[in-house]
């Protein structure tokens, strides 16, 4: 029996938990997300996950949500992270077509691996960008950082990765 209470308030945790980031993320900027986010539609809102850590401290955050023109479906809302002084900002995209693809050739990219096992594809891995995307719960997701040189400080793959690792509802 304590085990059966056990598992289910571990059950109950994990739950409360997946909606705290995207909540926190929802109360900490009230007019560039949570106005924005609260507009979509329960399925839309569902889908969109947001990361609990970045390489970067953010100081800007706004949502951006781009719609069908011909029935006004979403087809994507992207979360914009920024240092404040736009020498860094990261696009974090969920695309809500699920039987939708992402266009290019996907056999030239260079892939890795998140830590749960989904593939990911090394879209740009340049100076100034790097951008990376995978398919998770039927979704794509992507992540693109583009930073200046006067930084001071250069991105990685692996700091998308860690952000990509830390996403969650």
């Amino acid at each position: 029996m304590k085990k059966i209470i056990v598992l289910i308030l571990i059950l109950f945790l994990t739950a409360c938990s997946k909606g705290s980031a995207v909540e926190s993320l929802k109360k900490e900027y009230p007019k560039t997300v949570k106005a924005v986010f609260e507009q979509l539609p329960k399925n839309v809102q569902n889908e969109i996950t947001v990361p609990e850590k970045l390489p970067f401290i953010a100081k800007n955050v706004s949502m951006d949500v781009q719609k069908n023109q011909g029935n006004g479906s979403i087809n994507f809302t992207t979360i914009n992270y920024s240092n404040g002084e736009e020498e860094v900002i990261m696009y974090i995209t969920t695309y809500h077509h699920k039987k939708s693809s992402i266009s290019g050739d996907t056999g030239q990219l260079k892939t890795t691996k998140l830590k749960d096992g989904t593939k990911v594809l090394i879209v740009s891995d340049d100076d100034n960008t790097k951008t990376i995307r995978w398919k998770k719960d039927g979704l794509y997701r992507s992540i693109s950082i583009l930073f200046s040189s006067e930084t001071g400080k250069q991105y990685s793959i692996k700091d998308l990765l860690r952000t990509a690792n830390s996403m969650s509802k």
